[in-house]
């Protein structure tokens, strides 16, 4: 495709209307919709709107994208603790953790960008972190190259956190929660008004978590606040403000590295099973330990009916003591050939961004536009890179050996990254009759890389611009059905050559990329219930380690290729779905350093992935619903190498929910891995290739709620 006819393009088209929007007075069209000081209790378990930046506040059935949103009602009802618990409800996403410690997932089978992919309510957070759940309103999927919605991403999309507002009515919630593995949880929700004020409003979250004593796999010690406010100061302003806090020491379990086949010396196969929840493989000494702060505010001011000003600002940080135990090598029988731990201690990361836009509509004769036009920008610092590596005597994965903490060398000077990335954007959505509209957008982004290592001048990695259009096209029948085709482009982070890899320039960071989708859907509501699919076309260059080389590099093509099914709501007035079906063909091509890998897969890829999760109200006893999650991932590469494949497999969960509405208390019970299946869970991501991620065994959760 010709990149710059069709930003050029874009670029007319929006100029022109630039000077339409100058040369005329605004005539009210439409009214806007407010914004009231109170929460919603979504249905089971659709949604209505998504914040999509700058294409607007908009109903997900009028984007000309794929998008999948999960309510908080699905959270809580699934007992899930972090975003990958919540993502596998979505078969478009793959899990591929290198450890315990955070999330790594890939969208569409591209690898979330940590320093950009994850937003709070539209704006960064700082990344190598588990965004804590208990003031998250929803999560919200936005997928395929997303570049002209939030800025630089990668190519699989975006995930977006929208957190909690305050509610008109106030409420407590409190809620208690006993785990397999000795888990204890508690947390409190509540909200109201400041005194008979019902223009200024608070929500409050407040959350302990601890399992364990730090020898077994799943422990961790969390502590979690936050606090909202609202403020609708005037008829036409609303203030919003936000802060949270979280403190959490987990301990590290490592990948389990690869075994070699006792016919062949020279053919790697999967080493032994084991379910590293019960089994810890790290230390207990080796705790990953992280405390993060955001603060957030934003403005919505409605300039006149039709007319609304956003500006939003947040500043995101994350502190860790990062240890990540590794095991390279086993044998058969589980001994350990070959392992170590590596730490880099006390990392900081911070981000600020923002971003301020005008939002409305007007009319060129009898073509009717909505306008989003903005700026924005993202500043990102990292203070890193001070590895250093000791001994992990683990001995065996069935039978481990634990050691004291050593004495640590003196810890290394950190190396300075500074990320500022600016940005200018307009979107133009055109009523061309009354059943079709089209979407031209375009942002015009500055990227700018800097580093600064130790004893050494500061260098500049990255100074680019890049213009990322957007151009769609949908077909509105009736009110609960749209068809579109959309033209998307992108621009991201590259990777980092992995610290631990062996590689020459291991923790060099990679140069920016571009991507490009096609996509094409339908969309269709009945009731409480949408229905979706889409069918996508992504590409980029591949990022992995060539080990002719032994450099990190970026190469050829990476081009996916799939489609998707999605079901989410109430389908009858008993039966909530949650159901997701992709099938992907994702092949290399064009590699010039290793060209033998062309036509491989992408590691961690499967062609079919499905899941549903049935929720069913027992209409025999009142109050009871009764829930069945089955989730199957196919057979997955486990590297670029594609010598070894990682077997299908089928998890079943189960659960139950009583409401006594008597006392206004909700019990819950959800077993995952009902039957405590042997599954391996990803191979990595980033380019590591020497291990993989066993998935975790049958894990039992029982809740009561009580609110007041």
């Amino acid at each position: 495709m010709n990149r710059s006819v069709i930003s050029s393009g874009v670029c007319l088209w929006l100029v022109a209307m630039n000077q339409t929007f100058a040369a005329q007075d605004v005539e009210k069209v439409t009214e806007i919709e407010t914004i009231e000081v109170k929460g919603t209790r979504a249905p089971l378990y659709d949604t209505r709107d998504v914040n999509a930046a700058a294409l607007g506040i908009k109903d997900p059935l009028s984007l000309p994208i794929s998008i999948q949103s999960f309510s908080e009602e699905l959270i809580v009802n699934q007992r899930a603790r972090t975003l990958a618990e919540v993502l596998t409800n979505d078969a478009s996403i793959q899990n591929t953790a290198i450890g315990n410690v955070f999330d790594f997932v890939s969208l569409r089978g591209f690898q979330l960008d940590w320093t950009n992919g994850l937003r709070r309510d539209g704006l960064a957070v700082a990344p190598f972190q588990d965004v804590p759940l208990e003031n998250i309103q929803r999560i919200d999927v936005l997928k395929g190259p997303s570049s002209l919605i939030s800025g630089f991403n990668n190519p699989g999309g975006t995930v977006n956190f929208v957190t909690k507002r305050p509610t008109l009515e106030s409420f407590t919630e409190v809620t208690a929660e006993l785990r397999s593995r000795d888990g204890k949880y508690f947390h409190i929700d509540t909200s109201g008004q400041f005194g008979d004020n019902s223009a200024l409003a608070y929500r409050f979250n407040a959350a302990i978590e601890d399992t364990g004593d730090f020898t077994g796999g799943d422990d961790l010690e969390r502590y979690f606040i936050s606090g909202a406010i609202d403020w609708q100061v005037s008829e036409d302003l609303l203030v919003r403000f936000d802060m949270d806090y979280q403190d959490k020491s987990v301990v590290s379990q490592p990948l389990i590295g690869l075994a070699t086949s006792p016919y062949n010396s020279s053919k790697k196969v999967l080493p032994p099973y084991v379910d590293t929840s019960d089994v810890l493989l790290g230390q207990p000494w080796a705790l990953y330990e992280t405390e993060t702060v955001n603060f957030a505010l934003r403005a919505d001011y409605w300039l006149s009916d039709n007319w609304q000003w956003i500006t939003q600002v947040a500043h995101a940080s994350n502190d860790r003591f990062t240890i990540f135990p590794d095991i390279y090598e086993v044998n058969l029988q589980g001994d350990v050939i070959y392992s170590d731990i590596l730490i880099t201690p006390d990392e900081t990361y911070k981000t600020l961004s923002a971003h301020s836009f005008l939002s409305g509509s007007l009319s060129t004769g009898r073509v009717e536009h909505e306008l989003v036009t903005g700026v924005s920008i993202r500043d990102y610092e990292s203070n890193d890179g001070r590895w250093f590596n000791v001994d992990n005597p683990i001995s065996n994965i069935f039978n481990p050996v634990y050691t004291d903490q050593p004495d640590y060398p003196e810890y290394p000077q950190a190396t300075r990254t500074n990320t500022t990335e600016s940005s200018i954007f307009i979107t133009d959505k055109v009523n061309l009759t009354e059943d079709i509209y089209a979407t031209v957008g375009l942002r015009h982004i500055r990227y700018q890389k800097q580093e600064q290592a130790p004893q050494s001048e500061q260098i500049t990695l990255d100074d680019e611009t890049f213009n990322v259009p957007m151009l769609a096209v949908n077909y509105t029948p009736s009110d609960n059905i749209s068809v579109y085709m959309s033209y998307t482009e992108g621009a991201g982070e590259g990777s980092v050559a992995v610290i631990g890899s062996g590689a020459i320039n291991e923790g060099e960071s990679l140069g920016a990329q571009e991507s490009e989708q096609l996509e094409a859907g339908i969309k269709y509501r009945a009731g409480n219930a949408t229905y979706t699919m889409a069918m996508f076309n992504i590409e980029k260059m591949l990022e992995y380690h060539n080990h002719t080389s032994n450099y990190f590099v970026q190469d050829g093509v990476q081009s996916h290729q799939g489609i998707e099914l999605n079901v989410n709501g109430e389908v009858t007035n008993n039966l909530s779905v949650v159901a997701s079906f992709t099938a992907m063909d994702a092949k290399i091509d064009k590699l010039e350093g290793q060209e033998a890998l062309n036509g491989n897969r992408p590691a961690n890829i499967p062609k079919i992935q499905a899941n549903v999760f049935f929720d069913y109200r027992l209409v025999m006893v009142e109050g009871l619903n009764a829930n069945l999650g089955v989730f199957y991932v196919g057979e997955r590469q486990q590297s670029v190498q594609n010598t070894l494949s990682m077997p299908s497999y089928t998890r079943v969960d189960a659960g139950a929910r009583y409401q006594i509405s008597s006392l206004d208390t909700t019990l819950r019970l959800r077993i995952e891995n009902l039957f405590d299946k042997e599954y391996w869970l990803s191979a990595g991501a980033k380019g590591i290739d020497w291990g993989v991620m066993p998935g975790r065994g049958r894990t039992a959760a029982l809740s009561a709620s009580v609110e007041f």
